[in-house]
């Protein structure tokens, strides 16, 4: 009599653990019949481990086929309304409330078509899109959305903000971070003959000041960042006057960033892994006629959160006496690291809230500098999202459409053990 085969149902993410693969696999794989999963009463995946066929998973070497994926009617309708949340979050700090935008509209009435097609309940316009559904994550909407599964956990709204990822989905900030880094460039580039290093000391003000007054503005710019005076002032704005708790503003005690009022008038950081380093709000000490002015939020997002990671890596390379620099050549990479037997490490470090989202925007490989190649590459991610574990590393490679080996890819802290490691060696040879 043959025995029958004993079900294993787990999360998604612990049979990816178990099987070794990313959790869109387990999806491209439950689609194509090669493992069984059930819906749980609320609406979650649970994979039987026992039904996967050994000898059916796919070579490694074969899975750039799942980067060339394309982009689902769901997955550009969540783009739409991620683009849509943030103007009219722009448009609000205009004190604008109406009319949504367009993209907006168009986005929830989509929404609200994949609602009736799956006779499930549907959001009453983008009034309630942006009170109720937007504050859920993804999974606790009543239709089923076909994304990556890593989307499934997020929101579009937190605190009655664009979150990190649907800033990341919109990608309009990056754009706005792209102009002010090619404005500087072009300026770096005509004064670099006279200051090789004035980008890196640009790049390195706007991380270590991401709340400034008008007044040490003004000083930096004429006396350390002349040529980029203008591109500087754009970089920042005025600090919202709702943002101050009894006539002070506070920062954050852990990245320096402006801290904004809750609606229980608690204060908290924009960047939410903040919370978790129990660091002390700091009051803004300024002169009281002084302006308080704080970075753009594509700056904010796309520069000053992976910039802290950047210098503490800078920080902690030093320490290990090792030759590094940073932003090499205008921003080939973020850090370039030198060893004692010469061997060169190059190092791109990012920060943020979707791997899937960052793999999409990576093109091409890391640059090599003409008079200094590096020998290795590698992508690095800031320990603020350690927590999203090797899910999120195996996320990034399974969709990014350059290759990179797992050895490439990996949280700040790992990098750190990984540079000690080839230092040993090193100095192990010249015993």
């Amino acid at each position: 009599m043959e025995e029958k085969a004993i079900t294993e149902y787990v999360s998604p993410k612990e049979a990816a653990r178990r099987l070794g693969v990313s959790v869109d696999s387990l999806r491209r794989w439950e689609a194509a019949g090669k493992i069984h999963a059930i819906r749980t009463p609320s609406g979650q995946r649970r994979f039987d481990i026992n039904s996967y066929v050994p000898g059916t998973k796919p070579n490694r070497k074969t899975k750039a086929s799942s980067k060339n994926v394309k982009t689902t009617d769901d997955e550009s309708t969540l783009r739409q309304i991620a683009k849509g949340v943030v103007q009219y979050a722009q448009q609000i700090q205009k004190q604008k409330l109406f009319p949504y935008p367009p993209v907006l509209q168009l986005g929830v009435e989509k929404l609200q078509a994949f609602c009736v097609m799956q006779n499930k309940t549907q959001p009453q316009g983008v009034p309630e899109f942006l009170s109720n559904w937007g504050e859920l994550p993804i999974k606790d909407w009543t239709i089923e959305i076909n994304s990556p599964e890593e989307w499934k956990d997020v929101r579009f709204i937190e605190d009655q903000k664009p979150s990190g990822f649907c800033i990341e989905l919109d990608g309009s900030y990056i754009n706005e971070a792209d102009r002010i880094q090619k404005e500087v460039m072009e300026e770096v580039f005509k004064k670099s003959a006279e200051n090789p290093s004035l980008y890196v000391e640009f790049r390195r003000l706007l991380v270590t000041h991401p709340v400034i007054t008008k007044g040490d503005l003004d000083v930096k710019s004429v006396l350390e960042l002349k040529p980029l005076q203008k591109v500087l002032e754009d970089s920042y704005s005025v600090a919202p006057v709702s943002y101050k708790k009894q006539g002070k503003f506070y920062c954050c005690g852990y990245c320096g960033g402006l801290m904004h009022r809750t609606t229980d008038n608690q204060l908290k950081c924009e960047n939410k892994h903040c919370k978790k380093q129990r660091k002390e709000s700091v009051p803004f000490e300024c002169d009281k006629d002084d302006e308080v002015l704080w970075l753009k939020r594509g700056l904010r997002y796309f520069v000053h959160r992976p910039g802290c990671a950047e210098l503490r890596i800078e920080k902690r390379i030093k320490e290990l006496e090792l030759e590094v620099t940073l932003y090499p050549d205008c921003d080939k990479y973020d850090l370039h690291i030198v060893f004692p037997d010469k061997t060169v490490w190059a190092v791109d470090v990012k920060f943020w809230e979707s791997a899937y989202n960052l793999a999409k925007s990576v093109n091409e490989p890391i640059p090599k500098l003409p008079h200094q190649p590096y020998n290795e590459a590698f992508f690095v991610f800031a320990d603020e999202i350690k927590e999203y574990g090797d899910e999120y590393i195996q996320e990034f490679i399974n969709h990014c459409p350059v290759q990179f080996k797992k050895s490439q890819v990996m949280f700040e802290d790992a990098f750190i053990q990984e540079v000690e490691k080839k230092l040993i060696r090193c100095q192990s040879l010249t015993i």
